[in-house]
């Protein structure tokens, strides 16, 4: 369905919610009974990370998940604290119990690379700040990222790596480090060229009437620091003798940087300018910066599992938009950037056929409390709930942590038909359950997350 200026209305309420900008909780209006309908799930009994975990409770998820190579773990909002735990303890369970090795967040690939590369020197919670983006620096987090550190050095390592393209300050200073030894001026010059792009693409300290001498100083510096890379490409490698992806991972990212300069910048450029009174439905693919960021992320985490980690099995933590296995069919409000020919593809849906068939999609919902925008600021869960959404579908199990397997031959009462769920606990997205995830895990009542000063 093609967008109208209704929608464009809810895109602007959208923004207001991920930046917490005038939030308020509303009118509390109780939801009409609905007629009961059966769920067959699994019970989890606790979301806590523990060091030695028996992990009883979710056992089962080794016939549901099989001999998958990749699960996608989404979560319909950030800044929940109970999902950054459940989740955490997922990827502690598939890793110890299941043999996955990799753990690709919804962060710059550069970002957690090279983080990981230097986790020797690191504590767990410093290899969080330095890794991933700030919506995770929480203090729930913390136990799992002790636990990467800890098995850094054993014989099976959890591998922590990103699929986003997004500049960001900390690979700049990422470069700088690595860099220096052989050239201190080209090291500093490499940081302040990070800089400057993060600038742009956000908006952030930059003069849009700066855009020509901008965009040609940044591609031609991200074009020498190829070149630098290619020279010099021993003296790098001794710095990480023991690291064979080091090297094919960072060419990755510098390559993503120019693509991303010369075939999306100048529409992020826009993007970023675009309020409700001037708002501009985008009429080509190519423009909209929503799909354009996914297909990024798809084909760099494509890469990723068909090159650099092609015999292990991958976690991929992201928001449900990103992960989830079919958004161009759906008929939501919840379009990060709208398109004249209605919802765009995301990650999920870019992903490769190939890749798809060994995928298990997991989607996170909360029914309710409270979670955080993505400036931290605490918000309401909506109060009010359509009586036939799948939150309230599953809080009829009566648990806190539920787990339900869509690929089941159960609950085709209500999982092939359209419900509504929660995008960040506040708007209503119409689709169809076993359409866009192969699980749920269901969480009562979430809190917002304890982020780190």
């Amino acid at each position: 369905m093609k967008p109208t200026f209704a929608k464009i209305m809810k895109f602007s309420t959208i923004c207001a919610i991920v930046t917490s900008i005038g939030i308020t909780s509303g009118t509390v209006s109780a939801a009409p009974a609905a007629k009961p309908v059966p769920v067959k799930s699994n019970p989890i009994q606790t979301i806590e990370f523990k060091t030695n975990d028996k992990f009883e409770d979710l056992r089962f998820l080794k016939n549901v998940i099989g001999n998958k190579k990749i699960v996608m773990i989404g979560e319909s909002s950030h800044g929940a604290a109970e999902f950054n735990k459940s989740k955490a303890r997922l990827v502690q369970f598939l890793h110890k119990e299941m043999g996955f090795n990799v753990l690709a967040f919804e962060s710059g690939l550069g970002d957690t690379s090279g983080t990981y590369a230097n986790i020797s020197k690191l504590t767990g919670e410093e290899t969080l700040r330095k890794s991933i983006y700030p919506v995770w620096h929480a203090k729930e987090l913390v136990p799992m990222f002790d636990y990467i550190k800890q098995q850094s050095t054993s014989k099976q390592p959890l591998i922590l790596t990103g699929f986003d393209m997004q500049p960001n300050p900390d690979f700049g200073r990422f470069m700088e480090t690595w860099f220096a030894p052989i050239d201190k001026q080209f090291a500093v010059e490499a940081k302040n060229l990070e800089k400057k792009l993060t600038n742009i693409y956000y908006n952030v300290d930059w003069n849009q009437a700066d855009w020509d001498q901008d965009y040609t100083y940044v591609l031609d510096g991200y074009t020498k620091i190829q070149k630098f890379m290619a020279e010099n490409e021993a003296a790098l490698q001794k710095d990480f003798p023991n690291n064979k992806t080091i090297m094919p991972i960072m060419k990755r990212v510098i390559a993503d940087r120019i693509y991303m300069i010369q075939n999306m910048l100048k529409y992020q450029v826009a993007y970023n300018n675009l309020t409700p009174e001037n708002y501009v439905v985008s009429k080509s693919l190519r423009e909209n910066v929503a799909y354009l960021r996914d297909e990024m992320m798809a084909s760099t985490l494509t890469w990723l599992v068909d090159n650099i980690y092609k015999d292990q099995k991958v976690i991929v933590w992201g928001h449900n938009y990103h992960v989830r296995k079919n958004n161009s069919v759906m008929d939501s409000p919840v379009q990060l950037h709208l398109y004249e020919g209605g919802s765009v593809q995301n990650m999920g849906e870019l992903m490769p056929s190939r890749l798809k068939q060994k995928t298990y999609t997991i989607g996170l919902f909360m029914y309710e409390g409270a979670t955080a925008g993505n400036d931290g600021k605490a918000m309401p869960v909506s109060t009010t709930k359509d009586p036939d959404s799948v939150e309230s579908i599953l809080k009829s199990t009566g648990k806190s942590y539920a787990f339900v397997d869509l690929t089941s031959p159960y609950n085709k009462e209500w999982k092939n038909s359209t419900h509504n769920g929660m995008y960040w606990g506040m708007i209503e997205e119409p689709f169809v359950p076993s359409q866009q995830y192969d699980g749920i895990l269901f969480i009562k009542k979430t809190t917002p997350s304890v982020y780190l000063k």
